[in-house]
C-alpha cells in the first residue's frame, strides 16, 4: 500500500472487502441524505463492532488474534485528551502518569439513550508466564446514563485503582472519592505500578461513530528502570501483534523522531502497513516554529516518514474547553483553526484533520481488517478446540462403576504385569536383562576368588603361568580373560609348604594333614558372603524399582489408592526380602566346614587338569636348572606331558604341588555349585515367593468383608486433585471455545 497522499483516505483501504465504502467527503460536512448502502454499511459496521466486544467478554483474545486498534504515546503526548474527544468521556487526566493499565474502549451506536457500563478484565496467566491463557470481566460500575456522565470519571479512577490492587476486594473502592483513592494510592504499599489486567469501557451513544480501540499507559522516562521497562513491554506486547493497529500520538511541538512510542511503532511494523500517527497540540506551533511546520508538512504529503494509512492532525480541548464546550462546539473550534493556522490551512481537502475525520477512518479501517480476519478467527478456534479435545481425551476416564470391582480388577492387573517381569513372560524382557547382568557379575567376582598357585619356589622370579587350556575353555566367551584372574595374592609352593608344615600334628613321615587343605579352601569360601549379599541387594534394587514402577501404572491415577497399596505391597516385599536373605545366607553356611560334593567326576576331571598343569611348569623349571650344571641338558627337548607325568629326581615339592591341585579342583566345584544357587536361590525365595499369591494376600488385606469396605474404597479412588483441577479447567475451556465458534459462525460475512 502506498503512503497517503494529501487528499487521500485510509477508506481506500475498504476497497478490498465487500462493503460499498462511505463517502469520503469530511464527517463535519452536511449530508441529509442516506442511501441504502450507507444504512446496511452502518449496520455491519455495528454488528462487527458488537461482534468483537462480546468476544473480548468471552474471553476470545487468549486463543485468537482479533484486530484491535492499540493508541500509544508518550506520558505527555495528549493522549489521554484524544481518548476523550474519541469516546467523548472525561477520563483521568493527572500530572505525572495517570494510566496506570490498559483501557479497552468499544464504541457502538445506539438508537436508545447514551449510557457507559464500566467492567475490570482480569487475565488468568499460563502457570510460570506472562501468558494470558483466559480472561474474566467482571461488571464493575452500575450502567452510567447520560445524567450520570460526570460520574464516568471517578468509575474510571476507582476500576484502576481495582485493578492494582488484586490483593484487595473489588467492592471496597466502589464507594471511595476522590481524595480517597488519592490517600490510599500513597498508602497501600503493595499497590501494583502498573498492571496487565485492563477497564473496559463500553459506550452506546446515539451520537457516536462504531469504534474499538485499547489505550495503553503512556510511556514513561523519569522512573526507576524496571517501572519504565514494565511500561515498555507492555505496549510493546500490544503493537508487535499483526492483527492490531497502531495509532501513535505525536505532539507537534516536538520532532518526530525524538518520540519513543513512533519508535516503537517502528520496531513492530517496519513498512508502516498498519501504524497510523495522529498529531496532537497542533495548537502549540506558533508563528516562530518555521522549520517544524515545514517538517509537518512534508510528513503529512507523504514526503517523509510515510505510512500506508497516513497521519491525522487534532486540535484537543484545553483545560478551560474542556468542562465547558460540547463535542459539537470543539469540532467547530478544530475547524476553525485548521483553516487559520500554518501548516493546517494547506490540507483542508485532506481528509485528515479533525477527530470526526479520525474516528470516521480509523472505524473504518478497523471494520475492514475485522472483517477480513473473521475465517482465519474461525480457524485459529477450531484448531484450539481441538487442541483443548485432545487434552481432555489424554485424561483418565472419570470413575463410573462400582469401587470395589475398579480396585480389584487394578490389583489384579498390577499382580499379572509383575509376575510376568519376575518371570519373563511380558514383551518386555527387562526384569530378566537387568537379573542376568547382576548374575553375571556375581559369577564373575566370585571366580576372582579362586586360589592363585604358583608351581614354584619363590614366584617373584616367573610369570604366572596361567591355567589348563581344558579349563579356561570353559568361562564365559564374552568376558574378557584379564577379568578372569584372581584377585588373592599368589602362594608359592613355599608357601604352600608353610601351611602344611603349620598344620602338621602327629602324622607319620609322608602323609600330608588334610586340615592343610581345608585351611586353604577356607580363605576363598570366606570370601563368599560379600559379593552374595551384594548380589542379593542389587536384586532387591531391581525388584523395587519394577514393582514401584508397575504401582505407578496401575495405580497411580489414584493417589490415595496408590499410597495404601504401595504400602500392602511394601510390606510384602520387606517380608519376602527378609525370608530370602536369610535363604542365601543359608546357601552360603553350606559352603562352610565340612567341604564335600557328588561330583566327584568333575573333581577327579579337574584335579587331573590342574595337576597336570603345575607338574609341568613346576618340572620346566627344574629340568632347566638341573641341565645348567651340565647334566641331563637333553631332558629340555622332552614334551610337556612326558615332563607332568615322569618322575623328578631330587626335586621334594610333590606334596605341595597335589596340594595345590586339590583345592583349586575343589574351587572349581564348589565356584561352579555357589555361582548357581545364590542366583537361584534369590528368584525363587525373593522375586517368585513375592508374586506368587500375591493377587490373594493384597485382597486379604484390603478387607473387603468389613461394613465400611464399600466407602473406603470409594474414598480410595478419589482423583488427585491435580488431574481433576485440570479436567474442570479443560472442560471450562471446551465450553468457552464452543460458544466463541459459535459467535463467530453465527456472523454473516
Amino acid at each position: 500500500m502506498q503512503a497517503c497522499q494529501p487528499g487521500a483516505s485510509p477508506i481506500a483501504y475498504l476497497q478490498l472487502t465487500n462493503y460499498p465504502p462511505l463517502s469520503a467527503a469530511s464527517p463535519t460536512m452536511a449530508n441529509p441524505a442516506t442511501t441504502i448502502a450507507d444504512s446496511d454499511y452502518a449496520r455491519k459496521r455495528r454488528e462487527i463492532f458488537t461482534l468483537v466486544k462480546d468476544l473480548r467478554a468471552m474471553g476470545a483474545e487468549s486463543d485468537i488474534d482479533i484486530p484491535k486498534i492499540a493508541v500509544i504515546g508518550g506520558q505527555s503526548a495528549g493522549k489521554s485528551s484524544l481518548v476523550e474527544a474519541v469516546t467523548g468521556i472525561n477520563v483521568p487526566r493527572d500530572s505525572g502518569t495517570c494510566t496506570r493499565c490498559p483501557m479497552e474502549c468499544t464504541i457502538l451506536t445506539t438508537q436508545a439513550e447514551w449510557s457507559c457500563q464500566i467492567s475490570l478484565k482480569t487475565n488468568i496467566y499460563k502457570k510460570g508466564t506472562e501468558i494470558p491463557r483466559t480472561s474474566k470481566k467482571m461488571t464493575f460500575s452500575p450502567c452510567l446514563t447520560a445524567n450520570d456522565k460526570d460520574k464516568v470519571e471517578i468509575w474510571l479512577r476507582r476500576a484502576q485503582a481495582a485493578i492494582l490492587s488484586p490483593h484487595s476486594s473489588y467492592e471496597m473502592f466502589k464507594s471511595m472519592d476522590y481524595e480517597q483513592l488519592k490517600a490510599l494510592t500513597k498508602s497501600d504499599t503493595e499497590m501494583l505500578k502498573f498492571s496487565r489486567d485492563a477497564v473496559v469501557v463500553d459506550i452506546e451513544d446515539p451520537d457516536g461513530t462504531d469504534l474499538s480501540f485499547i489505550d495503553l499507559p503512556g510511556l514513561i522516562q523519569n522512573e526507576k528502570p524496571e517501572i519504565i521497562a514494565i511500561v515498555k513491554s507492555l505496549v510493546e506486547q500490544y503493537v508487535q501483534d499483526e492483527s492490531t493497529v497502531v495509532l501513535v500520538t505525536i505532539p507537534a511541538n516536538d520532532d518526530l523522531e525524538n518520540q519513543q512510542a513512533a519508535l516503537l511503532a517502528r520496531e513492530a511494523d517496519p513498512k508502516g502497513k498498519r501504524t497510523i500517527g495522529v498529531v496532537t497540540k497542533t495548537d502549540t506551533l506558533g508563528e516562530g516554529s518555521i522549520g517544524l511546520r515545514q517538517k509537518w508538512l512534508e510528513v503529512f504529503q507523504g514526503k517523509t516518514h510515510q505510512l500506508a494509512l497516513g497521519y491525522y492532525a487534532v486540535r484537543l480541548s484545553d483545560d478551560t474547553e474542556r468542562g465547558t464546550k460540547t463535542r459539537q462546539e470543539m469540532n467547530a473550534i478544530a475547524s476553525q483553526f485548521f483553516a487559520s493556522n500554518a501548516p493546517w490551512k494547506e490540507l483542508l481537502d485532506s481528509g485528515h484533520l479533525g477527530i470526526p475525520n479520525l474516528i470516521h477512518d480509523i472505524s473504518s479501517v478497523l471494520m475492514g481488517i475485522i472483517h477480513d480476519a473473521i475465517p482465519k478467527l474461525r480457524e485459529q478456534i477450531q484448531a484450539k478446540l481441538q487442541e483443548c479435545i485432545h487434552d481432555i481425551e489424554q485424561l483418565p476416564e472419570e470413575v463410573t462403576v462400582d469401587a470395589t470391582t475398579v480396585v480389584l480388577n487394578r490389583v489384579s492387573s498390577f499382580c499379572t504385569d509383575l509376575q510376568g517381569d519376575v518371570y519373563g513372560r511380558n514383551e518386555s524382557k527387562d526384569f530378566v536383562h537387568k537379573s542376568r547382568a547382576i548374575y553375571k557379575k556375581f559369577k564373575l567376582t566370585i571366580r576372582q576368588t579362586a586360589p592363585d598357585f604358583r608351581p614354584f619356589i619363590d614366584h617373584s622370579q616367573y610369570v604366572d603361568p596361567g591355567e589348563p587350556v581344558s579349563e579356561s575353555e570353559r568361562y564365559d566367551k564374552d568376558i574378557q580373560s584379564d577379568k578372569l584372574r584372581s584377585s588373592n595374592p599368589p602362594m608359592d609352593l613355599t608357601g604352600v609348604r608353610h601351611v602344611i608344615e603349620d598344620t602338621t600334628g602327629w602324622e607319620l613321615p609322608h602323609n600330608v594333614p588334610y586340615e592343610s587343605k581345608t585351611r586353604l579352601i577356607k580363605t576363598f569360601i570366606e570370601q563368599w558372603p560379600a559379593p552374595a549379599h551384594s548380589c542379593f541387594d542389587d536384586i532387591s534394587s531391581v525388584l523395587y524399582e519394577f514393582v514401584d514402577e508397575k504401582i505407578a501404572l496401575h495405580f497411580g491415577r489414584f493417589k490415595a489408592l496408590e499410597q495404601h497399596i504401595a504400602a500392602l505391597i511394601r510390606t510384602e516385599a520387606a517380608e519376602r526380602v527378609k525370608l530370602a536373605l536369610k535363604a542365601v545366607r543359608d546357601v552360603l553356611e553350606r559352603e562352610k566346614f565340612p567341604y564335600m560334593t557328588q561330583n566327584g567326576h568333575y573333581l577327579e576331571s579337574s584335579r587331573e587338569n590342574w595337576l597336570a598343569h603345575y607338574r609341568t611348569f613346576r618340572n620346566r623349571v627344574y629340568h632347566v636348572n638341573y641341565s645348567s650344571h651340565g647334566e641331563a641338558a637333553e631332558s629340555r627337548c622332552e614334551s610337556p606331558i612326558s615332563i607332568a607325568i615322569s618322575s623328578t629326581p631330587g626335586d621334594n615339592y610333590e606334596d605341595e604341588i597335589i596340594v595345590m591341585a586339590d583345592v583349586r579342583a575343589y574351587f572349581q566345584v564348589a565356584y561352579k555349585r555357589i555361582t548357581d544357587n545364590i542366583p537361584m536361590t534369590i528368584q525363587r525365595d525373593l522375586n517368585q515367593e513375592l508374586v506368587d499369591g500375591l493377587y490373594n494376600r493384597i485382597v486379604s488385606k484390603l478387607g473387603l468383608s468389613n461394613a465400611d469396605a464399600a466407602q473406603r474404597l470409594s474414598e480410595l479412588l478419589d482423583e488427585d486433585p491435580a488431574v481433576i483441577a485440570l479436567r474442570v479447567q479443560l472442560v471450562t475451556t471446551r465450553k468457552r471455545l464452543e460458544d466463541i465458534q459459535a459467535k463467530l459462525n453465527d456472523f454473516v460475512l
